[in-house]
């Protein structure tokens, strides 16, 4: 048996852990609501929502790869079940706590390929890359008229075009605080706030890399500027005017410029921000960061209802593309067929088939 290390209060793990236990949970509350809300209802509640603002009954017959679309989903359903199996199946604490890690990429491979889906259903060519996928997420969910959070929720410079003074788009309509520490006891409308640190966080990160690099690129100039001028001085018997440069700084202008540049970030981002953690950087944080068992029982369950909430509403604009009618004999396919756990792809299957 693997021996999972007790946490101390103040471990970096712990600290690291309680603040993306947060960001996950705000952003399942903002996709099905409170957690006191059953999950059944909440599912029912989004999909009517959903349904709504998503679903057009006039649909204009696009060209869409079906074959591609149906090879998307069955990834993302293959995943958000293994997803729930562990999570439904996992008695023990410390298999609870190892498998989170898992969950964090499981997670994000739902909402990758159910994007990936979605976009090759409204008729684009499947995107390879991850940053591309992210990027066109954006465009799927960010710049939509109908909201729906938390996947319409993007930071963004403030110069962006339809965003608010703080560069946020698809907010709730007043300010977000995002001072507000993610390891309060925040309850009900404050998800909005904790969920938009998350990508404010997130976004940082971005910017702080595209900064590094416009530091090299304009380190490498200098050199290069250098290198030139030592050539043209040594061809004239002269020295170097001055040592070779080891560093440089950007100016006020150079670095707005540079973080003008990082584009929207969304809850595809985050959640590949986590996928990094869990794969790359330390996947201990989900093994040994919890304080609790609870803790990481809440964790794996978030994750299991996040990704089942992201599967439902790419699930609703591709039946609008492909018909519901498509859609539900894929579910019912995939249903037949597979052997793994699919309680959540029951219920949702049961919802689209009401379309």
């Amino acid at each position: 048996m693997i021996k999972i290390a007790v946490p101390q209060p103040d471990s970096e793990q712990t600290r690291s852990f309680r603040t993306h236990a947060s960001y996950v949970r705000a952003f399942r509350e903002l996709a099905l609501g409170g957690s006191w809300t059953g999950l059944e209802a909440a599912t029912k509640r989004l999909h009517s929502l959903a349904a709504d603002q998503l679903y057009k009954s006039s649909r204009v017959p696009c060209g869409a790869d079906r074959d591609q679309v149906t090879s998307c989903l069955r990834r993302a359903w293959t995943t958000a079940s293994l997803l729930e199996a562990t999570h439904s199946l996992a008695e023990d604490s410390e298999i609870v706590r190892l498998a989170n890690g898992w969950g964090a990429v499981q997670t994000y491979y739902v909402l990758y390929n159910a994007a990936q889906a979605l976009l090759v259903a409204e008729g684009h060519e499947r995107p390879k890359q991850h940053e591309q996928t992210k990027r066109q997420f954006v465009d799927l969910w960010a710049y939509r008229t109908a909201k729906l959070a938390p996947w319409s929720l993007a930071a963004a410079h403030p110069t962006v075009k339809e965003s608010d003074a703080d560069g946020f788009l698809g907010g709730p309509g007043r300010r977000l605080d995002v001072s507000l520490h993610p390891w309060t006891a925040w309850q009900g409308d404050q998800a909005w706030d904790i969920a938009a640190k998350a990508l404010r966080t997130t976004r940082a990160a971005l910017t702080e890399d595209r900064l590094r690099k416009a530091r090299e690129r304009k380190l490498s100039d200098r050199r290069k500027a250098w290198l030139a001028d030592c050539k043209t001085r040594t061809e004239l018997g002269k020295k170097a005017r001055s040592p070779e440069p080891r560093s440089v700084n950007l100016t006020a202008v150079e670095r707005a410029a540079a973080e003008q540049r990082v584009r929207p970030v969304t809850v595809a981002d985050y959640l590949y921000r986590l996928r990094v953690k869990a794969n790359y950087e330390d996947i201990t944080v989900f093994a040994d960061g919890p304080a609790s068992d609870a803790e990481a029982a809440a964790m794996a369950s978030d994750l299991v209802d996040l990704a089942s909430a992201t599967l439902l509403v790419h699930e609703v604009r591709i039946a609008a593309r492909i018909g519901s009618k498509e859609l539900v004999r894929v579910m019912d396919d995939v249903l037949l067929r597979s052997t793994a756990y699919i309680g959540h792809l029951g219920l949702r299957r049961d919802l689209h088939a009401r379309l």
